[in-house]
C-alpha cells in the first residue's frame, strides 16, 4: 500500500507543473474569484480528480481497518 501511494505521489508531482501554468482568462476575472475556479476547467478537473482519488484512498484504508478489526474480534 505505502508504495501505491509513493507512486501516486509522484505522478502527482511530475503533472504539477502542467496544471500551474497560466491559461487564457487570466485578467478578464478576478483570478483569486470562486467563478475563476468553477468556470475554468483547468481548475475544477484536476481539483476533482485529486479529491477522488482521496475519497477513493481513505474508503480503502477505512475497509482494511475495519476488516482487520472484524477478523481480530472473530478469532
Amino acid at each position: 500500500m505505502k508504495t501505491i501511494v509513493k507512486k501516486i505521489i509522484l505522478v502527482a508531482f511530475a503533472l504539477m507543473p502542467v496544471f500551474v501554468f497560466a491559461h487564457p482568462g487570466h485578467g478578464h476575472e478576478s483570478p483569486l474569484s470562486l467563478g475563476h475556479y468553477v468556470a475554468n476547467p483547468e481548475h475544477y478537473i484536476p481539483l476533482a480528480l485529486t479529491l477522488g482519488a482521496a475519497l477513493i484512498l481513505l474508503g480503502i484504508r477505512f475497509f482494511f481497518i475495519r476488516s482487520r478489526e472484524r477478523n481480530r474480534d472473530n478469532p
